[in-house]
């Protein structure tokens, strides 16, 4: 068993789509970023990455190339996903953390983890997400960002 941990945040600004876990969730801010900008996904796959000893997101989708400039998280945890497989890795659990004062999730996160574990094709059982604010405390809890925190655990072996 190989284990992974993964973090983003991102700024939230005016002008663009607030999507979480492959979701669009109706609020009047968005995650700015050079994707959709996607933490939790964004999340996911470095610890996938990490727990497959593969680096991280930014080395196989650098922001400074324009192919993946507005992608969907999506199609990029995909990629990962498979780079993961191909490395002879199944996906035991992920376990995951979105940190914001807002929106509330409670009625979404459902939705997240069906939505996630379709793209990575295992069962919902296998997806576990939470939500907390930060109590009011720094850009997250003034509402400027949201961050996401993800543990991973990968069975299988690396190819030989």
């Amino acid at each position: 068993m190989k284990v992974g941990i993964g973090y983003d945040i991102h700024r939230l600004v005016e002008g663009r789509k607030l999507i979480l876990g492959g979701v669009e969730i109706d609020y009047p801010l968005g995650l700015l970023g050079h994707s959709d900008a996607d933490v939790l996904i964004h999340a996911i796959c470095d610890a996938l990455l990490g727990a497959a000893g593969l680096g991280d997101i930014g080395r196989h989708f650098p922001d400074t190339d324009e192919r993946y400039r507005g992608i969907s998280s999506v199609e990029l945890l995909k990629e990962v996903a498979s780079k993961v497989r191909a490395e002879g890795f199944s996906i035991g659990n992920i376990d995951a953390t979105v940190i914001l004062q807002m929106p509330r999730l409670a009625s979404i996160i459902c939705l997240m983890e069906e939505e996630l574990a379709a793209v990575l094709g295992i069962g919902r059982e296998q997806i576990n997400i939470k939500a907390t604010t930060n109590e009011g405390l720094d850009s997250i809890g003034r509402g400027e960002a949201i961050a996401a925190w993800v543990v991973v655990g990968l069975f299988g072996s690396e190819k030989e």
